[in-house]
């Protein structure tokens, strides 16, 4: 049975630039591309135009991303990241407040840190979606081994020393 649409549906701007670099695929007869290629011919062929972005809209986003990779070393000599957003939604407008994690009250770092692995799992979910996916649908009929997702043994080998003696330890070891 077919069934008639009475509104139109708008695509996201992520689903249009999906298309945008789905026809570059198509028209180059490409299996992968490069996204500096594939943004020169968007731009050159007039299929991606978008207004400039304000000065206070690319300060944000700079701030961001300088906030995002800024870090300190603790007093305990480790390097960590010093900057903690936590993404927060009041009166139906979401916004981001930052914090300095040596300023930062407990309950700030608790949502922060709490966000935070909830990406890490949205990752290891998709990770493992696209796994499971490649290997029951790829044209090699290749299986590639599922990963294991508890990071603490990886954790604890980058808490082991890397500096060592420059002499072997001795026999009474």
């Amino acid at each position: 049975m077919n069934v008639k649409k009475t509104r139109r549906s708008k695509k996201s701007f992520s689903q249009q630039m999906q298309e945008l670099a789905q026809e570059y695929m198509d028209i180059h007869n490409l299996e992968s591309f490069d996204l500096e290629e594939v943004s020169i011919w968007a731009c050159s062929t007039g299929r991606y135009q978008r207004r400039p972005m304000t000065m206070v809209q690319q300060c944000k986003r700079e701030l961001s991303d300088a906030l995002r990779i800024q870090k300190y070393t603790d007093l305990q000599g480790r390097e960590v990241r010093k900057m903690h957003p936590v993404r927060l939604k009041q009166q139906g407008a979401q916004m981001v407040i930052w914090a300095d994690i040596e300023k930062a009250k407990p309950q700030h770092m608790r949502v922060s840190l709490a966000q935070s692995r909830q990406g890490i799992l949205a990752d290891c979910i998709a990770h493992n979606t696209i796994a499971e996916s490649y290997n029951d649908n790829n044209h090699y009929d290749a299986t590639i081994e599922l990963f294991d997702y508890n990071f603490n043994p990886d954790i604890a080998e980058k808490k082991l020393p890397t500096d060592y003696p420059d002499e072997a330890p001795g026999e009474d070891i």
